[in-house]
């Protein structure tokens, strides 16, 4: 069993790790912030976890309901192309409540079986990571201005 100190530390030290194994794609896309990525659309998030049971990719729609609706309509129109464009089936939820018990949407894919603890899966979930995370951000650039006229 960890201290709470130690379980931050290692937090810290898994996302620093993953940060600079990630620069080495600034020459291709830019410099871009991987475990904190901007989509540029306020409410839309790009989300990485990853806890002493699983790691977790996800997109979360965190917009007020109605809005909500809307663009996770949006995203189930580019289902095929999103699920082909990442390489994986997603789960799609149209209505979760996270933590802050906020209703929020989310689809995501689950990298079971890891645990942050455990320095021996970090190359796992890292690869897991990079190559849903630059998979994505290539959808997100051809697919992207579809999402920001839903904010006009």
């Amino acid at each position: 069993m960890y201290s709470k100190e130690e379980k931050k530390n290692f937090k810290i030290e898994f996302w620093n790790r993953f940060s600079v194994y990630m620069r080495k794609h600034t020459q291709k896309h830019g410099t871009i912030n991987w475990s904190n990525y901007k989509t540029k659309i306020k409410d839309l998030y790009f989300r990485l976890d990853f806890t002493e049971n699983e790691a977790r990719f996800s997109i979360e729609l965190q917009h007020p309901d109605s809005i909500r609706e809307l663009f996770y309509e949006q995203f189930t129109e580019l289902k095929v192309l999103l699920e082909k464009a990442l390489g994986t089936p997603l789960v799609w939820e149209e209505l979760y409540i996270n933590e802050y018990d906020k209703a929020i949407c989310r689809i995501y894919v689950v990298l079971p079986d890891v645990n942050l603890f455990n320095k021996d899966d970090w190359k796992k979930v890292t690869d897991f990571f990079e190559n849903k995370m630059v998979k994505l951000h290539v959808f997100w650039m051809e697919y992207r201005e579809i999402f920001k006229n839903l904010e006009s």
